[in-house]
């Protein structure tokens, strides 16, 4: 059986015969006239755009987004950037298709990193706070999702078990932060980890990363500060001073009304929460625009949308 051919490791000038999964697809204007096919296809290492500019209407009704595709063509370089040029397409038997080869996952084993995430929660003092954490995280169908979930639909961390991986991260930073600044330690780490957990019900990943209807109508935001007030309120004797300084913090950690957040961060735990939030998720924007290209030996990256700049590939 023939080795599979990677996003990774195209090489421009080879032909190329690969299954891929079709992250979007879009059909342009030509300047001469007509139409053509841009797409973007994924593996899990990673996603490259892909064109076709003949058999134009076959191949999109073929490259459905989410659907995996077998894809015949050539690999080219242009303006520095690696592009697939397709020439055929089919879509792959769903008895043949292997979630894990087109399914990016987080690059440390979600065993791993929940093992992690529980270390951090059993060390907060606080004892309605640590019941609340294991209230919620001990829920079994929290507790999947929260594994296995990402923390985004593109921006970042928006790969399986992302979500995981970026909670622990700014978890990890939280806490010497929140001791310098002489904070409340038990507040930080709790709002960091509860800064997210609607995503669980916002977002699901199979082919693609998907807004789920509850997620388009009512955001992680709202859905996390419903789930955790309702915990709350089943814990005998939940301090009401601590209940408005947590939520609070799950209401304001995206920093501005700009970006979707209903406060502004009013308390030093809160300004610290997204301010750690923030910095983790641009921090990995960052390596993920670096390492989009694979190997190649371009000084710039592509253009980030998140970040909306090029960014310095090499490293000194």
């Amino acid at each position: 059986m023939a080795e599979r051919v990677w996003i990774r490791d195209l090489r421009p000038g080879d032909d190329l015969q690969e299954s891929f999964v079709i992250k979007s697809r879009d059909l342009r204007q030509r300047r001469g006239g007509g139409q053509y096919l841009a797409a973007v296809i994924g593996d899990r290492t990673g996603e490259v755009t892909a064109l076709a500019w003949e058999r134009v209407d076959r191949l999109a009704e073929v490259c459905e987004p989410g659907e995996v595709v077998r894809i015949g063509g050539q690999i080219q370089k242009y303006q520095g950037r690696t592009q697939v040029i397709i020439r055929r397409a089919e879509k792959l038997p769903s008895e043949e298709i292997d979630l894990r080869n087109y399914v990016r996952s987080a690059a440390t084993d979600a065993k791993v990193l929940w093992s992690t995430f529980q270390d951090i929660i059993s060390e907060v003092e606080e004892p309605r706070l640590k019941q609340l954490l294991y209230r919620v995280f001990s829920d079994p169908e929290v507790e999947r999702g929260f594994r296995s979930a990402p923390a985004a639909k593109t921006m970042h961390h928006a790969y399986r078990s992302g979500l995981l991986e970026h909670t622990v991260s700014a978890m990890q930073a939280a806490r010497p932060l929140a001791s310098h600044y002489k904070l409340n330690e038990d507040l930080v780490l709790a709002g960091v980890a509860l800064h997210d957990l609607g995503k669980v019900w916002e977002l699901c990943i199979g082919n693609t990363i998907e807004y789920t209807d509850d997620g388009r109508l009512l955001g992680h935001l709202s859905l996390e500060v419903l789930h955790v007030d309702r915990i709350i309120s089943e814990i005998d004797g939940f301090p009401s001073e601590l209940r408005k300084h947590l939520l609070h913090i799950l209401l304001s950690h995206h920093g501005e009304y700009a970006y979707g957040s209903p406060r502004r961060p009013k308390t030093p735990e809160a300004m610290l929460v997204h301010l750690v939030d923030n910095m983790d998720s641009r921090m990995a924007g960052m390596f993920e625009a670096i390492n989009a290209d694979g190997d190649s030996d371009e000084a710039w990256s592509s253009l980030s949308k998140m970040l909306e700049r090029n960014i310095y590939r090499r490293r000194p």
